[in-house]
C-alpha cells in the first residue's frame, strides 16, 4: 500500500507545494482596504447603539472582546451549571486621547491644591522664597505654605509653575478608567464552561436577519420593545456580526495571503496528511479553509489566478460522500436517485415534505429537466429552496453523524421537529441505518473503522465508560469510511492528474487540492484537450486492485477561467 499509493501521492504533494499558485496582489491589496472600511463602519453602527444604551463609556468597548460582550449582553445572568453570575458591570482602562488630556488638565488646573502636586524640593524652594521655615518632613512643608496662604501677605504660586506642575501630572497618567454596565439579556446558548455564548450563532439569535426583504427579526426586537427600538437593536447586532465576519476574513485571508506569497507572486502552501479520515490540511497559509462561495463578500478567490497565457482547470467532484454512502450501504433507494441523474437533495425535499410530493403528483412542479429548451414548468429547486436546504442539511447530518439536536439547532426547529425529519430520511433508506448500526457494533468490538481502500483509524474511547465519548466515537466510525473514503478517490485521482503523460505534454501541471476540488494550471490553447484528461481520470481513478468502481458513477464539474472565481 505504502509503495504502491503513499509514495506517488508524497510525491505529488512535494512537487504542488513547489509549484504553488500564482497570486494578484493589487486585488488583495484593494479587498483589504476596502475590508477595512467596512470593519470601520461595521464597528462605528454598533458602537452609536451601545452609546446610545450605555452613554459615553459605550464608545470605548471592544466589540471583539468576548469579556466585553458578556458583560454588556447578559451580565447579571447566572452561567450553566453553575452559581457564577455574570458580572453586571465591567471595569477597563482605555488610554487618554489628547482632548481628554486637555480637560483633565483644566480640571486640575480648578480643583487642585497646586502645593499637593510639588515635591518635597519644590516646596522647601517655595518656602525660601517666602521667608518660612524650610526643614521638616514634606507633610509639615505643605501644612506650612497652606497657612502662609491664609494668613494673607499677597504670597501665590507664579502662573508657569502652576501650568508646569500641571502638565507634569497629567503627562504621568496614561489610562482612564471606563465602566461598561449590562442590558440584562437573558442568554440562550453557552460556552462549554458554562457562559453565555456570544459567538456568531448566539449573536444572530439575537439580530435575526434585519437587512433581508422582509427583515427577519431576532430575540432582541422583542426584548427591547418592538418598534424603532427593537429594529434598532437588531441591526446593531448585525452590524456586530459584520464586523466579526469581517475581522475573520482580514486576520484569516486577506492579510496572511500577501505576507506568505514568493518574489514571483506565487504561494506555497505547505500540505500534511495528518488529518484522522486522509483528508489533506494545509498551513502557511490554510488553504483548505477559504470562505464558501456564497459567503466569499470579498470574493478572495478571484485572487488565485493564471498567469499570462495560462489558464486555470478547477474540477470538483458532485457529492461525492454521498455516492459513497450509497456504495457502502447498498442503499437502493439512493443508488437509483444517483444512476438517474436526479438532484439528490431535491429528491430528499420530497421524501421529507408531503406537499412538495402534492406538488409534483398535481403537476406544479417537476423534479428535473433534461429536454430542450426552458423547462415548461418550474423546479422543485427553485420553487422549494428552503426545504432543498433542509434536505441538503440533513444529508450530510448523516454523512458526519450530526445530533438531532445538531439538526433542531440548524433548522430553527423543536429536537423533537427534527426526529420526525430524521426519521423520516431513514425510513426512505433502511439501508443507510442497518450499516450505521452494523459500524457502530464493529466498532465496539474491535476497536476500529477503516475506509474504502482498508486504512485503519483506531478509536481508543469506544468503550469509555461516559456515553458522551462513546457518541463520539461512534460518529468518528461512521464518519471514517465515507470521509475516508472520499480522502481514497482523491488521493487516486490526483496520482493519475500527476502521472498523466497527455497533460504533462499539454503543458498542465497540479497546483491545489482543496477537499473534492482540484485547480490545475496550464497553456490556454490546450484548455479544452487538457480539461476533458482531468474530468476522465477524476471520474476514472480506479486502479481495481486497491480501489474497486462505486455502484454509483462519479460526476465532475469542471470549468476553466483565468481565476479561480471565475472557474466555480
Amino acid at each position: 500500500f505504502y509503495q504502491r499509493y503513499m509514495v506517488p501521492f508524497a510525491h505529488c504533494l512535494t512537487q504542488m507545494e513547489r509549484e504553488g499558485v500564482y497570486l494578484d496582489l493589487e486585488y488583495l491589496r484593494q479587498a483589504e482596504t476596502d475590508a477595512q472600511r467596512h470593519y470601520k463602519q461595521a464597528e462605528e453602527e454598533f458602537l452609536a447603539w451601545v452609546v446610545s444604551m450605555i452613554g459615553d463609556a459605550g464608545r470605548h468597548m471592544n466589540p471583539t472582546s468576548g469579556a466585553h460582550l458578556q458583560t454588556f449582553l447578559f451580565g447579571g445572568s447566572r452561567c450553566k451549571g453553575s452559581d457564577e453570575v455574570v458580572p453586571a458591570t465591567r471595569k477597563f482602562q482605555v488610554p487618554l486621547v489628547e482632548s481628554e488630556r486637555h480637560r483633565l488638565a483644566q480640571d486640575l488646573y480648578e480643583s487642585t491644591d497646586p502645593y499637593e502636586l510639588m515635591t518635597g524640593v519644590q516646596l522647601k524652594a517655595e518656602c525660601k522664597r517666602r521667608g518660612l521655615k524650610q526643614s521638616g518632613k514634606k507633610a509639615e512643608v505643605l501644612e506650612r505654605l497652606q497657612e502662609s496662604d491664609t494668613e494673607g501677605g499677597g504670597w501665590y504660586l507664579e502662573e508657569s509653575l502652576l501650568q508646569e506642575l500641571v502638565e507634569k501630572c497629567v503627562a504621568k497618567i496614561k489610562t482612564r478608567d471606563v465602566t461598561i454596565t449590562s442590558l440584562g439579556l437573558t442568554p440562550t446558548s453557552f460556552t462549554k464552561k458554562g457562559a453565555p455564548a456570544v459567538d456568531i450563532a448566539a449573536l444572530r439569535d439575537l439580530a435575526g436577519h434585519p437587512r433581508d426583504d422582509p427583515p427577519k427579526w431576532g430575540r432582541a426586537y422583542k426584548a427591547f420593545g418592538c418598534g424603532q427600538h427593537g429594529q434598532r437593536a437588531c441591526l446593531a447586532l448585525d452590524s456586530l456580526i459584520t464586523l466579526s465576519m469581517i475581522g475573520t476574513c482580514l486576520s484569516t485571508f486577506l492579510l496572511p495571503l500577501q505576507s506568505l506569497v514568493d518574489p514571483h507572486s506565487r504561494i506555497h502552501g505547505s500540505l500534511n496528511l495528518n488529518t484522522e479520515t486522509g483528508r489533506l490540511s494545509s498551513r502557511r497559509p490554510n488553504l483548505q479553509n477559504q470562505p464558501a462561495l456564497e459567503k466569499d463578500q470579498y470574493k478572495i478567490r478571484k485572487a488565485f489566478r493564471a498567469e499570462p497565457g495560462n489558464t486555470l482547470i478547477v474540477a470538483d467532484y458532485g457529492q461525492l460522500e454521498l455516492r459513497i454512502l450509497a456504495h457502502m450501504t447498498n442503499c437502493r433507494s439512493m443508488i437509483e436517485a444517483f444512476k438517474s441523474g436526479v438532484d439528490f437533495h431535491s429528491s430528499t425535499a420530497v421524501d421529507m415534505f408531503p406537499h412538495i410530493q402534492q406538488a409534483i403528483q398535481s403537476g406544479e412542479v417537476v423534479m428535473e429537466w433534461h429536454g430542450e429548451g426552458k423547462c415548461p414548468k418550474p423546479l422543485v429547486k427553485d420553487v422549494y429552496a428552503a426545504e432543498r436546504r433542509q434536505a441538503k442539511t440533513l444529508n450530510f447530518s448523516i454523512v458526519y453523524g450530526k445530533t438531532v439536536m445538531g439538526l433542531s439547532k440548524d433548522w430553527g426547529v423543536s429536537p423533537e421537529e427534527a426526529q420526525q425529519l430524521l426519521d423520516k430520511w431513514y425510513d426512505a433508506r433502511p439501508e443507510v441505518r442497518a450499516w450505521q448500526e452494523q459500524i457502530k457494533r464493529d466498532a465496539h468490538a474491535y476497536g476500529w473503522s477503516k475506509t474504502l481502500m482498508g486504512r485503519y483509524r483506531r478509536l481508543h474511547s469506544i468503550n469509555h465508560p461516559s456515553k458522551a465519548k462513546q457518541a463520539h466515537m461512534e460518529r468518528a466510525a461512521i464518519n471514517t469510511p465515507v470521509q475516508g473514503g472520499a480522502a481514497d478517490i482523491v488521493i487516486l485521482a490526483m496520482v493519475k492528474l500527476q502521472q498523466s503523460e497527455k497533460l504533462k505534454a499539454l503543458g498542465y501541471r497540479l497546483l491545489l487540492q482543496i477537499h473534492d476540488e482540484v485547480i490545475v494550471e496550464g497553456p490556454e490553447e490546450h484548455v479544452e484537450e487538457a480539461q476533458a484528461e482531468v474530468v476522465r481520470c477524476m471520474e476514472e481513478p480506479w486502479d481495481d486492485y486497491g480501489l474497486e468502481r462505486l455502484k454509483v458513477r462519479l460526476e465532475v464539474d469542471a470549468d476553466h477561467a483565468h481565476s479561480w472565481y471565475e472557474a466555480k
